[in-house]
């Protein structure tokens, strides 16, 4: 793969003057990574929220080798910006490695960062949000990692709280406790964490196995197994507007059948390292039967099998990295 970085072109304040987004002088303790692909339109508006925020952070934008032109579009439209690095990958690695690309410039150009905050390209975060997940992490300090309440396009609660659910690995997304604000949980969608940055200085990334789906589960599961902790704050919100959005037509719910696949097989992949041998066994026993009948008496249609099955056989055979 050709050199990510080669394609950075560096964004150096010349003058004492805040433009909007700019730190001062010192560095920013916040940097929030932003991985594009396709639909500039909309990272632009992510981009728009960031600099919204106070402490407004700066942002390191990967396009994840869009084949549609637009991280051309975005990189024009950015042109300029003292606020915002651009980077470009050669191949699209996944969402996880876009985010190792993305957090490993930033803690390069500013070794001494406090938090890594990763905002999905089609998310947007209301205004002081930033401020309150910063403020979590501070009354915690053995959080690793803090997430926030995301609403879907309609304003309806799409993620508030998570729980690790090892014999099934499904209804990850619950209801959070009523008689708080903020609370510990099992994990926080990636579409929006905030992550400490002594634990990346460390080496913590996100495994490149998953190319999409689960990434972000198999993160908060390694942030707890280091000693850390993981917290959301319904104090900060963001609102993912592609969230509904799937391309290709839907095989089963609103999984079109790409999506179905690469959900099987990140769930495969995440039960082979995280879950004890008992645990898989049980999980693999749940995968290949209840859940492909429970799929035929929803759906009422057998379209989804093949994707379905290839996932999890693709899940489960798959070389694992480290």
């Amino acid at each position: 793969m050709a050199d990510p970085r080669a394609c950075i072109a560096p964004r150096v304040p010349t003058s004492t003057q805040r433009a909007p987004g700019q730190f001062e002088q010192g560095g920013p303790t916040v940097v929030a990574v932003v991985v594009h692909y396709t639909d500039a339109a909309s990272t632009l508006r992510c981009i728009a929220s960031l600099r919204a925020q106070r402490p407004a952070p700066r942002i390191v934008v990967v396009d994840n080798a869009s084949p549609d032109g637009s991280g051309t579009v975005l990189a024009n439209s950015l042109r300029g910006s003292t606020d915002v690095v651009p980077m470009c990958s050669a191949t699209n690695g996944g969402f996880g490695a876009g985010c190792n690309l993305g957090i490993t410039e930033a803690l390069s150009r500013w070794p001494d960062l406090a938090h890594v905050l990763l905002l999905n390209p089609d998310a947007e975060l209301a205004e002081g949000s930033l401020e309150n997940l910063i403020a979590t992490a501070a009354r915690h300090p053995r959080a690793g990692i803090v997430g926030c309440r995301v609403d879907d396009r309609a304003g309806r609660p799409w993620f508030e709280s998570g729980r690790w659910r090892p014999w099934t690995l499904g209804r990850s997304h619950t209801a959070p406790p009523h008689d708080s604000v903020e609370h510990r949980c099992d994990l926080v969608t990636g579409a929006c964490m905030l992550i400490a940055a002594d634990l990346l200085r460390r080496g913590l990334r996100f495994c490149e196995d998953y190319f999409l789906y689960c990434e972000d589960a198999d993160l908060c599961r390694e942030v707890i197994a280091r000693g850390r902790e993981v917290w959301v704050t319904r104090r900060a919100r963001a609102i993912h507007t592609g969230g509904g959005s799937q391309p290709g037509e839907a095989v089963l719910g609103e999984l079109s059948a790409t999506r179905l696949y690469w959900l099987t097989r990140s769930k495969a992949l995440l039960a082979r390292r995280r879950l004890s041998p008992l645990q898989r066994a049980v999980f693999l026993l749940h995968a290949a039967t209840t859940k492909p009948l429970a799929g035929v008496l929803f759906a009422r249609s057998v379209r989804f099998l093949g994707p379905y099955l290839r996932g999890l056989r693709d899940g489960l055979f798959a070389p694992l990295g480290a």
